[in-house]
């Protein structure tokens, strides 16, 4: 069961969520179902489940959603991400991994994912909004944590 609390109208779920970067400078993104008004997008990646942990439930989701097997996972963020506007707060568990190569990702059904050339990375609408920096870093020494409102705003 996913770990998700609706209460008084507010919405609140724990996520996690990975950049994947591969051998040619691409990485993965999944397109954001909640802006309609244009393209915007997240990085790959689900709600935990019930005494789930982050590491146990990103390495289900990019192996559910993408068909990656990937062995090495290291937590490099930590983002609060919420919209007051429609009451909502997710606490977001950001990973990062590396795939030799993003050609082989199989999709569940739907166009879900692109892959992105990271030098471009800015030219896409990436929520929240301090996640085009954490794609750009080449190294990932500390664990960062953001607190971001710009969840789901047109």
């Amino acid at each position: 069961m996913d770990i998700q609390i609706n209460q008084k109208n507010c919405r609140f779920n724990a996520r996690s969520s990975c950049i994947i970067k591969d051998k040619n400078q691409q990485v993965v993104l999944s397109r954001m179902r909640g802006i309609e008004s244009h393209e915007a997008f997240i990085l790959p990646g689900g709600r935990l489940e019930l005494l789930e942990s982050s590491n146990d439930s990103i390495k289900r989701e990019i192996k559910e959603e993408l068909g990656l097997d990937i062995n090495s996972y290291k937590l490099i963020a930590i983002e609060e991400n919420m919209n007051e506007k429609i009451n909502f707060h997710m606490i977001e568990f950001v990973f990062y991994a590396e795939a030799e190569s993003l050609n082989n990702i199989t999709s569940d059904g739907w166009d879900k994912f692109i892959i992105a050339k990271i030098k471009d990375i800015d030219n896409y609408d990436i929520r929240p909004k301090s996640m085009p920096k954490l794609i750009k870093q080449t190294t990932y020494d500390v664990i960062e944590h953001h607190v971001n409102r710009d969840w789901g705003n047109q």
